[in-house]
């Protein structure tokens, strides 16, 4: 593949978090805006661990050449620890994938009335031979999403902002023991991100010509990822009770005007689309660095682990989206401490 741009580079680090629960407005309602006003705060601490978290990867992993995650985050040579890592990642990947099944199921469902258990099918289906076209497909689809994603958000913000009069409605409180405050909800929700992203983004760093193109792309991505952000945000800030469905953000698009809900519809769509190949392709490449069937076998295993996400899936979004984030977050907040540590020694 050919050097990547710092344009390139920006989109594609807002891209791997444009899965399911971000796009809908599930994660976002769940972490952050159901604090209110304070949940911006919480993604504002989260969306500084990112551009940190991810300056360490890309640097690291471009200075030492090391592409595997137990690694890059160990001292010296731990090799069962390294797997024990590289395992949790994986683990991680396939959860995120069966979020992002769940996710397209429930939306396919609510746009054609057919049975939630054949749209994730359908969809697990079509994402089967897309996934063997890896990175080169990544970056084209995150280059055409991203831009379109971040108008569509930006008007729908605006447009509901300007129709509550600026105001937000009061805080609807945790919806989850696992995140009781917007702080403790902003470092889970950036651990988890950060951990199950980084997959996808080391093998960007042998794509990328130098540092200096390293900082300005994850900058310009991060400025992205926060205009985006902050108009979901406060969109469902304003109108807390859309929370309350499975896909807050299409229901709050479909309010203003059924063409928008329709056009929301379709990016959330791609948006599940995208994150559910990012997270079977570095969920293969990761996992083949240790295990080599995974590489040599490569069709087989796609096939079984999309089916056994397509099976898991079943379990329904919100619910999947409240236990499996939380849980992942708070396991990779030393892991990632740690990450950061060998960076910092690293430019000593």
């Amino acid at each position: 593949m050919k050097r990547i741009t710092t344009l390139q580079l920006a989109l594609s680090f807002v891209g791997v978090f444009l899965g399911a629960g971000f796009v809908s407005g599930q994660e976002l309602w769940q972490f952050f805006a159901c604090f209110g006003p304070a949940g911006l705060l919480g993604f504002l601490l989260s969306a500084g661990l990112f551009l940190l978290v991810d300056l360490a990867l890309l640097q690291l992993s471009r200075k030492t050449g090391i592409t595997s995650i137990g690694s890059l985050v160990l001292p010296g040579d731990h090799p069962v620890l390294c797997r024990i890592i590289d395992f949790l990642q994986c683990l991680l990947l396939l959860g995120v994938l069966v979020i992002m099944i769940a996710g397209a199921a429930s939306l396919l469902h609510d746009l054609t009335g057919l049975s939630t258990v054949f749209c994730g099918l359908l969809f697990t289906l079509i994402l089967l031979p897309v996934a063997l076209l890896d990175l080169q497909g990544l970056v084209a689809s995150f280059s055409v999403l991203v831009p379109i994603t971040c108008t569509a958000a930006v008007i729908m913000g605006v447009t509901i902002l300007i129709r509550q009069d600026f105001r937000f409605a009061p805080a609807a409180g945790s919806v989850s023991a696992l995140m009781p405050n917007w702080w403790i909800s902003g470092v889970t929700y950036a651990a988890y991100n950060l951990f199950g992203t980084i997959a996808v983004l080391v093998p960007f760093a042998s794509l990328v010509p130098d540092q200096k193109t390293i900082r300005r792309g994850l900058g310009l991505g991060t400025l992205f990822l926060l205009v985006l952000t902050f108009c979901i945000l406060a969109s469902l800030i304003a109108i807390p009770e859309a929370g309350s469905t499975e896909l807050p953000t299409a229901t709050l698009a479909a309010q203003l005007h059924p063409l928008l809900g329709i056009v929301y519809n379709l990016l959330m769509g791609l948006g599940m689309f995208a994150a559910a190949l990012s997270s079977i392709i570095a969920f293969l490449n990761q996992g083949g660095l240790h295990w080599n069937s995974l590489q040599t076998h490569r069709r087989k295993w796609l096939l079984i682990v999309c089916l056994a996400a397509w099976l898991l899936s079943l379990a329904g979004f919100g619910n999947l989206i409240g236990i499996i984030y939380p849980i992942f977050g708070y396991i990779s907040i030393p892991l990632l401490a740690m990450l950061v540590r060998n960076w910092l020694k690293s430019l000593r």
